[in-house]
């Protein structure tokens, strides 16, 4: 009786554990359904930034002037920020790792050229949020299956190919727009990484006023880039090392062109993959036109990125050396480390519980030890043995 009440406390926590953390990435990434957040600095009330996310304390923000700064307030659809720092972003694009990695890029590169060897460069484009569009030119905010922001994609993906890289753009819709579409989403993402892209893009658009995207970059207006980093994944270091030298290049050639970074409580499935980002091209009140143009312009920041300045040039192997930032390494294998412990102790615990006590499960394990074990080293010892008497019978094997 108490053994099946111990069970099925167990059990019942493992579920409750395991739900609560589903629930809380999976609401995480909720947006509001009507209105947005407005972001103002602490103590000056200046504003920073609107989004359509929800926003939490703790989310942070790098600006179109790089400076960063982290919610410490909500209230409404109301939040305030505190400056953190000034960033040197363009720091992202020079770390002594950046030249170790090009010049082990440069090294393989000459293998391959002197192999006659090639290999293709590779970016993935899908949609989690299959409905978004563009009212001026769509005439909604929201078609369902086939919104407006696929367009943006095909946009995207044309400027990619107009430079030599080949782009696997999904149509699949994940439809509704609710908490589980990143949970959708996330069966897509997979099925293009089977195929090793250099890098999986997430194209999204906001839901704020026009004019928090309007811009114009080089004389060309056009719907400015956010990108997002969910702060509630592993490779987060590594995610924002990537964000950082993409804006860094985008600062470069087109400045104005990337409006920020958020950094949002979730986690968009930046998990999957360390050279991942979700791009936010223009907003709702935008023509949908003008996001295109953001995202013709930067198809060359994200090929300059991953590839070098000279990608028209060159095959990078590999898919490019992108820069890591110092200290971040080992997000992925800690992640997996926890999960290992997380599985050992588990399988403990449930071992203890099914055996009745302690003193049972080390009986058992002597037992296996003792005989079991010592079984199956015997077994291997005997079919050694024989393979040495008969090496005619291997070969004759190795024929068939």
């Amino acid at each position: 009786m108490m053994k099946g009440i111990i069970k099925t406390i167990a059990a019942s926590m493992i579920f409750t554990l395991t739900l609560c953390a589903f629930c809380s990435l999976t609401f995480a990434e909720e947006e509001m359904e009507d209105g947005y957040f407005s972001v103002y600095e602490e103590g000056t009330n200046k504003k920073i930034f609107a989004t359509s996310m929800v926003v939490n304390i703790g989310d942070q923000y790098l600006d179109e002037e790089n400076n960063f700064y982290e919610v410490v307030k909500v209230s409404g659809n109301k939040a305030y920020a505190r400056f953190k720092q000034k960033i040197d972003i363009e720091r992202s694009l020079d770390y002594p790792e950046a030249k170790a990695m090009a010049a082990a890029a440069q090294s393989d590169y000459n293998t391959l050229k002197s192999a006659e060897l090639k290999k293709d460069r590779v970016i993935a484009i899908y949609h989690t949020h299959s409905d978004e569009s563009y009212i001026p030119t769509d005439g909604a905010a929201s078609i369902p299956y086939k919104g407006g922001i696929f367009k943006v994609g095909d946009s995207l993906t044309a400027a990619l190919e107009r430079k030599g890289i080949k782009v696997l753009h999904s149509m699949n819709p994940h439809d509704p727009h609710d908490s589980m579409a990143y949970q959708r989403s996330r069966r897509t993402a997979m099925e293009l990484l089977k195929n090793m892209p250099d890098a999986l893009i997430d194209v999204h658009r906001d839901a704020v006023p026009a004019e928090e995207y309007q811009g114009n970059v080089n004389g060309r207006p056009l719907a400015k880039i956010r990108m997002v980093i969910g702060r509630q994944n592993p490779q987060v270091s590594t995610i924002s090392n990537f964000a950082w030298q993409l804006k860094a290049n985008a600062d470069k050639k087109y400045p104005g062109l990337v409006k920020g970074i958020f950094y949002g409580k979730g986690g968009y499935n930046q998990d999957l993959y360390p050279r991942t980002i979700l791009i936010e091209a223009g907003t709702y009140t935008n023509p949908r036109y003008r996001a295109e143009d953001g995202a013709d312009i930067m198809a060359d920041v994200l090929a300059t990125t991953i590839y070098g300045a000279d990608y028209q040039k060159k095959v990078t192997p590999g898919g490019g050396a992108t820069t890591q930032i110092p200290g971040e390494g080992g997000g992925a294998a800690r992640a997996l480390g926890w999960i290992v412990g997380i599985a050992v102790v588990g399988l403990g615990a449930y071992a203890l519980i099914s055996t009745g006590g302690w003193n049972e499960l080390s009986s058992k394990v002597k037992r296996f030890v003792g005989t079991e074990f010592a079984n199956f080293l015997g077994n291997i010892k005997k079919t050694r043995g024989k393979k040495e008497e008969d090496p005619g019978e291997n070969d004759e094997d190795s024929k068939q």
